[in-house]
């Protein structure tokens, strides 16, 4: 049976709130027995996409949101950030010697799949990203070729 968990929660708009967000999953994470692999790589990404939402510019003192769902002890994870700023985030390809920038190369190295989607109010956006183990993943079917007598 596959077995589905989800935590919601909000995070205020300070760095602090990045080894916050890593904390809070990692403890649900924890209860859900996910693998270490499976928390290692889902920690990074949602590091990069909640930093972007910290430094996204909205109005006055709005939150950020968080969801994480989890299917097959963490074999499977959805995480979504979502932020009330506007415009679409974009991979950039920054310099050597550039400090910042990197957040959605990696993110986009170590999901599966990501994307953006507007949040059903209309105002801002959620960035989501599937992190998924190999053991989620079916592995092909090879068939042989077939012999006739």
């Amino acid at each position: 049976m596959d077995e589905l968990g989800e935590v919601n929660f909000r995070l205020v708009r300070s760095r602090s709130s990045v080894p916050r967000a890593r904390a809070l999953l990692r403890a649900k994470l924890g209860e859900w027995r996910a693998g270490q692999a499976a928390v290692e790589t889902a920690e990074l990404v949602l590091s990069e996409l909640v930093t972007n939402a910290v430094r996204v510019v909205v109005p006055g003192d709005r939150m950020i949101g968080v969801r994480i769902t989890c299917r097959e002890r963490g074999a499977w994870l959805r995480l979504e950030v979502s932020d009330v700023g506007d415009g679409r985030p974009e991979v950039r390809w920054p310099g050597e010697l550039d400090t910042g920038g990197r957040g959605l190369l990696i993110v986009d190295a170590l999901a599966f799949c990501w994307g953006v989607k507007e949040r059903s109010a209309g105002i801002g956006k959620t960035i989501w990203a599937e992190v998924v183990t190999p053991a989620a993943v079916p592995a092909p079917t090879v068939v042989g070729p077939s012999v006739m007598s």
